[in-house]
């Protein structure tokens, strides 16, 4: 196995990035069930252990392989005895097939954490990490254009608007509409 998917990816001063483990499963379980958490999130795991059994599975690849989604579980810097209670989300990124220099990412956080930076935070974190390790050309996101709050997120990034699909997306059974907002390596080394 490599030993990437045992090392923290990120810290800032308050969060650290690491990749999801087998016995993070019950407290991911417990946030992406939350209603205002899986509004809007793709993955709404039905049994903890579909969520032990996707770390096993991922854990199993190369790390971070192109065409594979890889989640990174979001925790307080802190210390605890209970250290799955500092999860407060996780993020996931898929780096594309065809040149290895996009991704796109995604995010999730427990609703009592939402509002306090934690998401600008962890996703500066994480797109510093992707555009350095991976000397990536551009990441984008896909989201919801009813998720308000995501589009505000990505616009205080740097990310711009791309595109705004029409009931492009098969979404929970019904087609949806897609906003695609991106940035460029450049756009960010120039901003940050």
């Amino acid at each position: 196995m490599d030993n990437r998917h045992q090392q923290n990816i990120a810290t800032t001063s308050r969060l650290i990035l690491r990749p999801l483990a087998p016995n993070d499963c019950r407290r991911l379980y417990e946030y992406r069930n939350q209603p205002d958490v899986a509004l809007f999130q793709g993955w709404t795991p039905e049994t903890p252990e579909e969520v032990s059994n996707y770390a096993t599975e991922m854990q199993s690849r190369d790390f971070a392989a192109a065409g594979h989604w890889y989640q990174v579980v979001v925790s307080l810097n802190e210390s605890s005895l209970n250290e799955d209670r500092n999860i407060i989300g996780d993020m996931a990124f898929c780096i594309d097939t065809e040149t290895n220099q996009q991704a796109e990412l995604g995010i999730a956080l427990d609703q009592q954490y939402h509002g306090k930076g934690y998401a600008k935070e962890a996703s500066e974190a994480l797109i510093n990490f992707l555009f350095s390790e991976f000397n990536l050309h551009r990441i984008h996101i896909s989201v919801d254009p009813q998720n308000i709050a995501s589009q505000k997120l990505w616009e205080k990034l740097g990310f711009r608007y791309e595109a705004h699909l029409k009931k492009a997306v098969m979404f929970k059974g019904a087609w949806c509409d897609d906003v695609i907002m991106a940035i460029l390596k450049e756009e960010w080394l120039k901003r940050n």
